[in-house]
């Protein structure tokens, strides 16, 4: 017997946390997934640690109990390093604390929130999470943002020490869009009184679709580690936007081959160092040029028109050349744009 135990524990470690982290998922499932669609979809965060190095972060995203979860890990100098680590995570909170949790809830169960009459569903949240141990007594936070005249509420709770983060839907107004985020986490969490409220949908995006939908940018970041994503973003875009091409249209490309072709124009009347210069690259897999704005320095200029190269293929627009929009430091050239309308907002903005 302690033989078998023994190779089963060496089998264990052999398969990786990754591996484990997927069965886990696998035999946690309500609905049947889309064929083809991988149980753990892998995503990176980057950093820039100095001028030259770069960190990883991983965040996976599954489907669990049929409602969908990100998790991210921390910071590491390879994504191999990035991707175990959150795996790791990811089973040290689901199957370990969590786990913990259920079987204490099933000893010691959850009493209803104790709030005073007519109290809203947001002071119940409150109470619910300063009188619950699993939150250690941490009052929620909150905050919000608007999109086409409706608001969407975000709430962060501490679970078991781990900060959580959740997203209502989009409402008229601000008090509902709170309110309705405070439901979702309450019957989440399984509070007496909300367990009913919502249910899984098998029809959702979430279910049914190619790929779960992303949560908010920057979830996972604080203030600090958004500007540094975004420095590591536009140091290191020209060399991602060129591999993926390289990638996309391997078989469209000659042996020596070039993906794109670049040309600089700088205002020959700025006497300030570095010139005004504007990059132009033409990508012939495409058939499309793309002009960048007026920038200071042939470096930010060609980061310019690299982040238009890295939206189109986002975005898949169409058009033969896209451009940054006019600004009052236009010089006349052949490059001039009179319309900036073509311009594709640039999605590090």
């Amino acid at each position: 017997m302690a033989h078998m135990q023994q190779d089963q524990e060496s089998k264990t470690v052999q398969k990786g946390v990754v591996a484990l982290l997927q069965e886990f998922i696998q035999c946690s499932r309500q609905f049947s997934a889309p064929q083809h669609r991988p149980i753990l979809q892998w995503s990176y965060d980057q950093r820039m640690v100095n001028t030259t190095a770069l960190e990883f972060r991983g965040i996976v995203a599954f489907l669990l109990d049929g409602v969908p979860h990100h998790v991210a890990g921390g910071w590491h100098p390879s994504k191999k390093l990035a991707q175990r680590d959150a795996a790791e995570r990811s089973l040290a909170f689901f199957v370990g604390k969590w786990g913990e949790q259920l079987l204490l809830d099933e000893t010691k169960p959850t009493k209803a929130v104790d709030v005073s009459a007519g109290a809203s569903d947001v002071q119940a949240l409150a109470e619910y999470c300063r009188s619950h141990s699993a939150c250690g007594g941490d009052v929620p936070k909150w905050s919000h943002s608007w999109s086409g005249g409706e608001c969407t509420a975000t709430v962060q709770v501490s679970l078991l020490g781990v900060p959580h983060k959740f997203g209502g839907a989009a409402k008229p107004d601000k008090d509902a869009a709170y309110a309705d985020a405070a439901r979702r986490v309450l019957w989440y969490f399984q509070c007496p009184g909300y367990q009913s409220l919502f249910a899984p949908d098998p029809r959702s995006q979430a279910v049914m679709a190619k790929e779960i939908p992303a949560p908010p940018s920057n979830w996972a970041c604080d203030g600090a580690e958004i500007e540094e994503l975004r420095t590591a973003e536009r140091k290191t875009i020209l060399m991602r936007v060129q591999n993926r091409l390289q990638q996309e249209f391997a078989k469209q490309l000659k042996p020596g081959q070039s993906v794109w072709n670049w040309a600089y124009e700088t205002d020959e009347s700025d006497t300030e160092w570095p010139p005004l210069c504007r990059a132009k690259v033409e990508v012939s897999t495409i058939g499309r040029t793309f002009v960048g704005g007026w920038i200071r320095g042939q470096r930010e200029a060609q980061v310019e028109a690299g982040l238009l190269v890295a939206d189109y293929l986002d975005r898949g627009c169409g058009g033969r050349e896209t451009r940054a929009p006019s600004s009052s430091s236009d010089v006349g050239s052949e490059w001039s744009s009179e319309d900036g309308s073509g311009r594709i907002g640039r999605w590090c903005d």
